[in-house]
C-alpha cells in the first residue's frame, strides 16, 4: 500500500525519528513528497580506470566533492553525478521508500536514478543524476529534484533482516558522502552467490569464482 500525504504527513511530524525531516507541508502531493537538494555533489573523475567489483570495495577516489553556490553546477550532457538531498529520512520497520523522478526534469533528458531504501533506513540519500540530453542543466541549492514515494510491507522483517542490524548495510545512518562501495563488502550472501553463478556461466563452467 502506497501511503498517502495523510499518512506521510503523521508520520513526519512525530516527536521521535520522524519520517522526513525538516518536513515542509508544501511538498506533500497526493501519494509522495517532493525532495530538494543540499548543494553537495560528488562529480566522477575521468581516471580511465576499468572497474572491477570483484577486487573495488570502494571507488571514493573516484569522486570529486563539490558545494554548489547560488550560481549552481552545470551538468553537462553525459555527465553523471551523486547528489545530497536536504531531507533526511527514517524508516519504521515496515515501510520502505522510493525514489521517483520529476516529469519537467525527465522530458528535459535528466534521469533520476531508480533508489529503493530498506525498512529501517537511517540518512540522507545521495541520488544519481544523469544528463541524457544535449543541453547543459544547472544543478542549484534547494532545486526540488524528485519525489520520495512510501510503501508500506506486509509485515515487518526478521530482526536480522532489518537494514540497521545488517553487517553489510554500506549506507546506514548515511549523514556524509560515502561514495561507491562495491566488492563483498557491501554485498549480502544472495549477491556473493549470484556473482560466483555468473562468472560460473560467463567462463563456460571452468572456474569459479573466489
Amino acid at each position: 500500500m502506497i501511503l498517502s500525504e495523510k499518512n506521510i504527513r503523521e508520520l513526519s511530524q512525530k516527536s521521535d525519528n520522524p519520517l522526513i525531516s525538516p518536513f515542509n507541508e508544501k511538498r506533500l502531493q497526493g501519494a509522495s513528497y517532493d525532495v530538494s537538494l543540499s548543494g553537495n555533489i560528488a562529480a566522477m573523475k575521468r581516471l580511465g580506470e576499468h572497474i572491477d567489483p570483484s577486487v573495488k570495495t570502494d571507488l571514493s577516489h573516484m569522486y570529486q566533492y563539490i558545494t554548489v553556490g547560488d550560481n549552481g553546477y552545470s551538468l553537462s550532457p553525459g555527465e553523471y553525478i551523486l547528489a545530497e538531498l536536504q531531507e533526511e529520512i527514517c524508516l519504521p520497520d515496515t515501510l520502505a521508500a522510493h525514489i521517483r523522478p520529476r516529469t519537467r526534469f525527465t522530458r528535459g533528458g535528466l534521469m533520476i536514478a531508480d533508489q529503493h531504501c530498506n525498512p529501517t533506513y537511517h540518512g540522507k540519500l545521495q541520488i544519481g543524476l544523469f544528463n541524457a540530453g544535449v543541453n547543459s542543466f544547472t544543478i542549484r541549492p534547494g532545486t526540488i529534484i524528485a519525489q520520495l514515494v512510501f510503501e508500506e510491507i506486509s509485515s515487518a522483517p526478521s530482526e536480522d533482516k532489518l537494514y540497521k542490524n545488517k553487517p553489510e548495510a554500506a549506507y546506514s545512518d548515511e549523514k556524509e558522502f560515502r561514495g561507491a562501495l562495491y566488492g563483498e563488502a557491501g554485498w549480502t550472501e544472495d549477491m556473493k552467490d549470484l556473482y560466483a553463478s555468473m562468472l560460473h556461466e560467463l567462463s563456460g563452467g571452468k572456474n569459479s569464482a573466489k
